[in-house]
């Protein structure tokens, strides 16, 4: 609040947890009224999902059109389909992706301040144990929440 400016909010490729990423978005734009900085703070949301409301999970019920329309009525704008090349102090590259995996369009969005969800991993006491967990160190696990080739080691959440 004390160097207002552009916002930049969202998740970079790689994260699995969308939500938080929205609600700090409405959370912030719920403060700036009363901060009297609505003019000053133009926010942008940016996630690698294929649209807004994708929450890692191909929408749940209309989470697609519900979001969608809370964004816009707050006028924030949204980059979706994205992947975050550079970041830097006061700007921030994004690529718009095309169905194609080609660039569609590439974005320069100023920046005072960002929140970007990170790309989650795996606990680093499993990673790289062959047969256990993949590149990114998560636990593989079968559709009966198994490891496959651990037998003994069952999954349980998200």
């Amino acid at each position: 609040m004390a160097n207002p400016g552009p916002v930049v909010i969202g998740a970079m490729q790689g994260a699995s947890c969308f939500g938080p990423a929205y609600e700090f978005a409405f959370i912030l734009e719920r403060a700036l009224p009363d901060a009297k900085m609505c003019d000053r703070v133009p926010m942008t949301f940016v996630m690698f999902e294929l649209y807004v409301g994708h929450l890692g999970l191909d929408g749940v019920g209309d989470t697609k059109s519900m979001l969608e329309s809370a964004i816009r009525n707050r006028h924030i704008k949204w980059i979706s389909n994205a992947k975050v090349e550079k970041i830097k102090v006061d700007k921030l590259s994004v690529s718009e992706i095309a169905e194609n995996g080609s660039v569609k369009q590439a974005h320069e969005l100023p920046l005072a301040y960002a929140m970007l969800l990170p790309a989650f991993r795996g606990v680093a006491a499993v990673c790289d144990i062959e047969g256990l967990t993949n590149p990114r160190s998560f636990i593989l696990a079968n559709t009966y929440q198994r490891n496959p080739v651990f037998q003994e080691i069952f999954l349980v959440g998200v």
